[in-house]
């Protein structure tokens, strides 16, 4: 049982396997994060199903020319 629960022997030390798992942590979530933004902009690009129509003026505009 000692050797599973030995103290560190420089309390100095950093304990690596923290570090290392932070570190796969970070690749994760920048893994995700990089994901997430390469969809959104290419809904962007595309015009995605959730966009509206871009809506500009025209020949065919709903206000009727009036003249005197």
């Amino acid at each position: 049982m000692n050797l599973l629960l030995r103290p560190l022997q420089n309390s100095n030390d950093p304990v690596w396997s923290v570090i290392i798992s932070i570190i796969i942590l970070l690749a994760g979530v920048s893994y995700y994060v990089v994901y997430i933004m390469r969809i959104a902009f290419a809904e962007l690009d595309d015009g995605g199903p959730n966009q509206p129509e871009r809506c500009e003026s025209g020949p065919a505009d709903s206000t009727p020319d009036t003249q005197d």
